[in-house]
């Protein structure tokens, strides 16, 4: 498959200059309206560095500017194509313009100025949002509350009543989603509720629209352990990119119900995967195939195939090289804990898994201290060492009891505890209690042997 092209910055500088020839021209702004993130963010920069903004004081000025731009620029492609590539060059513009401000006055000066009253402006939040929203929840929950400010401002006359509804139905659901993050689990159930009221009540009914919240809900319903019902809802999704013959939504959508049930049914979750590697348009968002070798890997070890597993995490390695992000590794790191321990190489996922025990304490990323705590606990089992592994066990007990987790979620660890001090920790036991802390992590339920 050939890479995909993106705009270069010295193009996207003529571009804005209307400097460029018709021919590279049309192709600036086809590519600015398709959903390419790194373009995305380039022309963002590359708009703040230029000074487009539109504040108050060069309002007139910034208006001229863009006129020359429709003029001149956008003058070879039809009047749609030339408005919504504009709506997108405005929308960076005024994201720039309200990045450094606080969220108060953000809200403020939205509220108050008509000018950001822009579709542009909305879709550059809803990414902006999505940029921040593993590294800064807070912020993607602030930047997402604006998206839904600018959509309820937007002009019906000219959008429409039930389209400008579907766009703040989407906008709720990416605050749930937000909220999700920052594990705001009640705050992010009443965000999809709104989403879905809006959209059901106000909107357009849009069958795509729907897949569009109910893949986000999805992630909702895995992190409260909710796997079987989170692959029902993605199944209705993937009928609805069925429908409308979009082939990469409809991997992205594979992927995920197999990311989903794949931590209660691995098989499942392989099989999913596999179709969804044969429809992903990797070119255009390469970190997908990523996250599928990386599923396609750990689900294939947990399933008793860690001989395949080691195969697929060898082809894997250029991608965990090209994204070099703290958490991409550390899953790494886990993942060669996981195939070596499944390998029987005791020695060595005692070493991983506690080196990985580590860093996911230091970043404070609880469940994950506790999901390597218990695979390290029956390695050390496995190598004829249950003291140490209950001794683990306690040290582990002290950590969680002061993250404030629901008391069942202690008394289960209790349970655990107990059945390696009296030896009694046999591989269903370890099965058991992982798949406990996946589906009980936020919701309390009761574990017994």
């Amino acid at each position: 498959m050939t890479a995909e092209w993106h705009i270069g910055e010295d193009l996207f500088v003529r571009f804005l200059r209307a400097e460029a020839s018709k021919q590279e021209g049309r192709m600036v702004v086809r590519h600015l309206l398709s959903r390419c993130d790194q373009c995305s963010e380039m022309a963002h920069r590359v708009t703040a560095e230029a000074g487009l903004w539109g504040g108050k004081a060069g309002k007139a000025g910034w208006e001229q500017a863009y006129e020359e731009v429709v003029q001149r620029a956008f003058a070879f492609v039809d009047q749609e194509e030339q408005r919504l590539a504009l709506e997108r060059v405005r929308g960076w513009a005024l994201w720039t313009s309200l990045a450094p401000l606080a969220s108060r006055v953000r809200f403020a000066t939205v509220d108050a100025d008509p000018a950001y009253h822009n579709f542009g402006l909305y879709q550059r939040l809803l990414e902006a949002s999505r940029r921040h929203l593993h590294r800064d929840p807070v912020e993607a929950m602030d930047i997402v509350g604006l998206a839904i400010l600018v959509a309820e401002r937007l002009d019906a006359a000219t959008i429409g009543k039930e389209r400008i509804a579907d766009l703040r139905a989407a906008a709720w659901a990416a605050l749930g989603n937000a909220r999700r993050v920052a594990e705001s689990f009640d705050g992010a159930r009443r965000a999809f509720n709104e989403a879905w009221r809006i959209l059901e009540e106000e909107g357009t009914a849009d069958p795509l629209e729907a897949a569009y919240i109910t893949s986000l809900e999805a992630s909702y319903m895995k992190d409260i352990g909710e796997f079987e019902t989170a692959e029902a809802a993605l199944e209705e999704a993937l009928e609805a990119y069925r429908k409308a013959r979009d082939p990469h939504l409809q991997g992205r959508t594979l992927l995920k119900m197999g990311e989903t049930i794949g931590y209660v049914n691995p098989e499942r979750g392989i099989a999913h995967i596999e179709k969804a590697l044969a429809l992903l348009d990797l070119a255009k968002e390469p970190r997908l195939d990523l996250c599928a070798q990386h599923a396609l890997a750990g689900f294939l070890a947990n399933s008793g195939r860690p001989e395949e597993a080691l195969v697929v995490l060898d082809r894997a390695r250029p991608l965990y090289q090209q994204f070099r992000d703290d958490f991409s590794q550390l899953r790494l790191h886990w993942l060669e804990g996981k195939i070596a321990h499944r390998l029987g190489e005791l020695a060595e996922a005692e070493s991983i898994f506690t080196q990985t025990w580590k860093d996911f304490r230091a970043r404070n990323l609880q469940q994950e201290v506790v999901l390597v705590t218990i695979e390290l606990a029956q390695v050390l089992v496995e190598k004829g060492e249950p003291a140490r592994a209950a001794e683990l066990a306690s040290q582990a007990y002290a950590v969680m009891n002061d993250w404030g987790l629901h008391k069942f979620a202690l008394a289960a660890w209790i349970v655990f505890q107990d059945a390696l001090d009296r030896g009694r920790a046999a591989g269903d036991v370890f099965r058991r209690i992982e798949e406990y802390y996946r589906r009980h992590w936020v919701r309390p339920g009761s574990f017994e042997l």
